[in-house]
């Protein structure tokens, strides 16, 4: 299936979605991807434009308010003025987002999971809740583990009856 063909089957699996929070989930990460590439072009065009400035004579890249994964950042600042760590940095970056694509966004479709929440909060997560990504990752991977342990805890709570005195509470009152 060609890209146009995939983002046409993408838009109409949206436009049907019964779920608003994916939709939602859709248009802030196309947002915040808008914003990043938006910036990283401005910022690309501004170094190359101060290269050709023969009075500007050390041009440097801008890291100030990028909204890029932290390994970005660290790739580009071994050497702000050189082209070579720039061309590098944008490939890890092109390589990141097929691996979100890969391990996020295709497994859940896979798994009829809500595939944009989860790409946004994996991408974005760290930006917007100011957490670090591995924190993310632990929870998306064991999630299932999370949310077992949450039904179990849900369900004997409901289950507990009130009038039960455990031997911990019977102990704490003959003391008094």
């Amino acid at each position: 299936m060609s890209f146009k063909e995939e983002m046409n089957k993408e838009k109409s699996e949206i436009m049907k979605n019964k779920k608003p929070y994916e939709t939602a989930s859709f248009i802030v990460f196309a947002v915040l991807l808008f914003q990043q590439i938006a910036i990283l072009v401005y910022r690309m065009i501004e170094f190359f434009a101060d290269m050709a400035n023969p009075l500007i004579t050390s041009p440097w890249f801008s890291l100030n308010t990028l909204t890029t994964p932290a390994f970005f950042n660290r790739i580009v600042g071994i050497d702000c003025s050189k082209v070579i760590f720039l061309i590098i940095g944008l490939i890890a970056l092109v390589f990141y987002y097929y691996l979100i694509y890969v391990l996020v966004f295709r497994y859940c479709s896979r798994h009829g999971l809500a595939k944009w929440t989860w790409t946004l909060i994996v991408v974005f997560g760290p930006t917007i809740f100011f957490i670090p990504p591995y924190v993310l990752f632990a929870a998306y991977v064991f999630r299932p583990y999370i949310f077992r342990f949450i039904k179990k805890g849900v369900s004997e709570y409901n289950e507990f009856n009130k009038d039960t005195v455990f031997t911990e509470e019977k102990e704490q009152k003959e003391e008094q």
